[in-house]
């Protein structure tokens, strides 16, 4: 076969991407990876904010069926030790004490255990023992209840963010909330310098002026004159016709800040005044809040203000609240706080006569 020419079939190239193919290829899945996260992340916001507000819908409507059932909403808190200070109480400390006292004379309980049943916990309130306080029911108080957290914010205690530290005791790792009532336009706390004080909480009866220094269009004004209360009270339950300004048009229910002392910080602002309660279970500062505008007193009033008694929330620009008759608004954190006769400090009262409306529900 010497001198037979062999005819070879040409070569032919595979197609392929070439290196700045690949790299153009990559930066455009990249940029609508980019895109693509933004909107799935505001979906899931958007789903939690629904959530929340549904959360917030449901307590609301457990309040009015409780009310309708008792012919009055439940009191703030039930506690019986009157705090070594005049007109005042101190729930935290008789929710916590463990042991020393008689059975079925400390309790320290919240609003939140009373409407339990008409959130579909029932159990729970069965088996709550009222012959002692909140610490000797440290199993139920450390339940975990979805309804009560805000999805926006946790799903349970969080550890990593020292939560634990703002419960009755540091080693629960479960039971809390927030969600609080409104107990109205005042200065409901103390604002303590020391721990032990535990922002004792003030009977609503007091001599003490609101705001501390009035104005000409923010007179002072005394809590015992009833100008001031909310539809929480320290003790005594409270009906919805004691509701003069039109149940529409009074905050009932909201989210609550919760709130750690700053790293590093001396100040009060820093500190005391920085630091929240936690707990459902818990009457008091825990499961409570104003709508006070009260620079006096350090309170600056608004929404997500870092001051342990103003409303607050995780979500972006406002907080939800649970109106007397049942609806859920949103309100913004440009709302006008002001003064204590403001839009927001007014929507916290019952009974004052002065215009607080927010226009149609949503």
């Amino acid at each position: 076969m010497r001198g037979q020419v062999v005819n070879r079939l040409p070569i032919r190239c595979r197609p392929g991407f070439t290196l700045v193919e690949l790299l153009v290829v990559i930066v455009i899945i990249c940029l609508l990876l980019a895109l693509l996260f933004p909107a799935v992340n505001g979906a899931r916001e958007a789903a939690r904010r629904v959530q929340c507000s549904n959360n917030l819908k449901q307590i609301a409507l457990a309040l009015l069926e409780f009310e309708a059932n008792e012919r009055a909403f439940p009191a703030a808190a039930k506690v019986s030790e009157k705090a070594p200070c005049r007109g005042c109480f101190d729930p935290w400390r008789e929710a916590r004490l463990a042991s020393g006292f008689t059975p079925g004379t400390k309790h320290g309980t919240s609003w939140m255990l009373e409407v339990l049943p008409l959130l579909e916990q029932q159990q729970i309130f069965s088996a709550w023992n009222r012959q002692t306080n909140v610490l000797g029911n440290a199993d139920l108080a450390q339940t975990n209840l979805a309804g009560f957290y805000c999805p926006s914010r946790r799903s349970g205690i969080r550890t990593s963010l020292d939560d634990h530290l703002n419960l009755v005791d540091s080693s629960w790792r479960g039971g809390g909330t927030d969600y609080g009532g409104c107990y109205g336009r005042l200065d409901g706390f103390h604002n303590d310098s020391s721990s032990t004080n535990n922002h004792r909480f003030c009977d609503m009866s007091g001599s003490v002026l609101i705001p501390l220094s009035g104005t000409a269009t923010d007179p002072a004004t005394k809590p015992d004159s009833g100008l001031l209360d909310g539809l929480f009270h320290a003790t005594e339950m409270r009906s919805s016709g004691a509701v003069s300004d039109g149940l529409a048009n009074v905050i009932m229910v909201g989210e609550m800040q919760r709130l750690r002392p700053r790293p590093g910080g001396t100040a009060a602002a820093d500190t005391t005044n920085r630091t929240s309660q936690d707990g459902w279970a818990v009457g008091g500062v825990a499961t409570l809040f104003g709508t006070a505008t009260d620079v006096g007193r350090g309170n600056p009033g608004g929404i997500n203000n870092n001051f342990f008694e103003s409303i607050g929330s995780s979500h972006i620009g406002g907080a939800f609240v649970g109106m007397g008759d049942g609806s859920v608004r949103f309100l913004s954190e440009s709302i006008d706080c002001s003064q204590n006769v403001s839009l927001l400090a007014l929507l916290g009262s019952i009974r004052d006569g002065r215009s607080a409306n927010l226009g149609t529900a949503d």
